[in-house]
């Protein structure tokens, strides 16, 4: 096995790394795994949820800069932008969106890669089609057949789903009062696995303060009445903020895995 770790994310938008996978991406940035952040749009179709904040400059920037401060709190020095307009990927050529990722993937050669289920946590069009790339570009970049211009084949040895449980997004409406993101004026439900599907938890509580700081880097995305952002919120004092929540969707291992993992490099250390 490789002593070099690598993880790579892939989402499609500044702040969808923040709320649940922050704290993963500090953990693994901290213990010296080479994290990568894929990020798809840079969210210049969203509106200000921050009524007191002024847009002094177009919001791609701005939503850049965010993203930027995010990854300078998770320790992230590798973020990847692939350039597409928000809102607008499924009218992207798939063959050109999963060829940078297949490039990306055979350059830097992760074990571990992450991106959004099939549902997109809340049925996100974007989110929708990123699964599919990142999906797609998982079983392309070991195909010594396909685009071999992209660079030399590379088996990832596990791909990831980040996936709310069903108790999760439960919670989610207990505390909160909703279980679902408006977006144009319509709801979109979250969707939760059963959590016997959940196989990967991962415990962030040493990097929860990490977590915290990153998301406050997205402050046009922040409701001003989000408990995260209330001084007496205690991070520790929820389960659903310091435990993050994976489904390991395929693998690549010879040896056998134990379920639930706590690990997202179990088997490969």
């Amino acid at each position: 096995m490789s002593d070099k770790l690598v993880l790579m994310a892939i989402f499609a938008h500044p702040d969808d790394e923040a709320f649940g996978t922050g704290g993963m991406l500090a953990k693994y940035a901290h213990e010296g795994v080479e994290v990568h952040l894929v990020t798809a749009t840079l969210g210049e179709s969203g509106q200000l949820a921050n009524p007191d904040l002024a847009l002094t400059e177009p919001l791609h920037i701005l939503r850049e800069q965010e993203l930027r401060c995010a990854c300078a709190q998770y320790g992230i020095t590798n973020l990847h932008l692939l350039g597409y307009m928000d809102g607008q990927t499924a009218v992207v050529r798939p063959s050109a969106a999963v060829y940078k990722l297949v490039k990306l993937m055979r350059q830097y050669r992760p074990q571990v890669i992450v991106t959004f289920g099939p549902e997109g946590i809340y049925g996100h069009f974007d989110h929708l089609v990123v699964h599919r790339w990142a999906s797609a570009a998982f079983m392309v970049a070991a195909d010594p057949e396909r685009w071999p211009e992209a660079g030399e084949p590379h088996q990832v040895a596990k791909l990831y789903y980040r996936g709310l449980a069903q108790s999760q997004v439960d919670k989610m409406r207990e505390t909160f009062g909703r279980d679902f993101v408006w977006m144009d004026g319509v709801p979109f439900p979250f969707m939760g696995y059963p959590d016997e599907q959940v196989t990967t938890k991962v415990d962030v509580r040493e990097h929860v303060e990490a977590k915290l700081r990153g998301i406050s880097c997205h402050a046009s995305q922040l409701d001003p009445n989000l408990p995260y952002l209330h001084e007496d919120f205690d991070p520790l004092a929820d389960a659903g903020f310091w435990e993050e929540t994976f489904i390991l969707a395929e693998q690549h291992l010879l040896m056998p895995l134990n379920f639930p993992e706590t690990d997202l490099f179990a088997g490969l250390r």
